[in-house]
């Protein structure tokens, strides 16, 4: 069944899984596992026992993470549907990118299949399974590898089911995505594609600075720096996309 896909993989994780001790390792997943909650949960929060915590009772969202990677998927292929993943998506790329850890990403439409089954025996012991698999996610994960840069993009998949619904996909993904040229290891595309915004509105020349200082730290953070030249080309990139919203003012 077919079925929306967003797949996001964190740039530098061996870096910061071979430099840092397991506390420090602690940490950073601890942020990890935040920061998949704050956009499941749109960003919403509610008292509990030790504090304030993400609210996730209002989501239609499946989610799995595995060391570096987060996939989050639809129940079904419906505009409801795509909206919802969409802006997920959008919180969790721009808070990671930003606040975090570099990530890069894709949200594609097509076809995927979950597994959620655990057993515990008599010993204590569990055996899990908590997996995903079909061509959709084939398809997520060689956009989002493909990539050189810390962001997000939405794959033509997404295009061509918007156009098959008599949706315009610029005007649809306009509260969440700009045209931009994609860094591709390989290159760049013959034509612009729809990125996720990185900021809301527009930046002045001392927001600017200040957004590209803040992206080269999470760059650096948990002893990942410095950096090699491939890392430096992805920053790069990434920042170029950022003085975009420079003309947006």
């Amino acid at each position: 069944m077919k079925k929306f896909i967003a797949y996001f993989d964190y740039l530098g994780f061996r870096q910061f899984i071979e430099k840092n001790d397991v506390l420090a390792q602690k940490k950073g997943m601890s942020h990890i596992f935040r920061e998949i909650e704050q956009a499941i949960a749109k960003e919403k929060t509610k008292d509990a026992r030790h504090g304030i915590i993400a609210d996730l009772e209002e989501s239609n969202l499946n989610c799995i993470n595995f060391s570096d990677t987060i996939i989050f998927w639809t129940e079904d292929d419906g505009l409801e549907s795509l909206k919802e993943i969409l802006e997920v998506s959008y919180i969790f790329n721009w808070r990671t990118n930003c606040y975090f850890f570099p990530a890069r990403g894709a949200v594609v439409h097509g076809e995927l299949e979950g597994v959620d089954f655990s057993y515990l025996n008599g010993k204590g012991k569990n055996y899990n399974i908590n997996s995903v698999y079909g061509k959709g996610l084939i398809s997520a994960y060689e956009k989002a590898e493909s990539q050189n840069w810390a962001g997000t993009v939405v794959d033509q998949s997404i295009i061509d089911y918007l156009e098959a619904n008599g949706e315009s996909p610029k005007i649809f993904l306009e509260p969440w995505c700009v045209p931009h040229m994609i860094p591709y290891k390989s290159g760049y595309l013959t034509k612009k594609e729809f990125a996720f915004n990185l900021v809301k509105g527009g930046l002045n020349d001392l927001a600017f600075e200040n957004w590209s200082n803040r992206i080269q730290r999470n760059f650096e953070s948990y002893n990942k720096g410095p950096l090699d030249s491939r890392t430096e080309e992805k920053l790069k990139n990434t920042i170029e996309f950022l003085e975009i919203f420079k003309k947006i003012r």
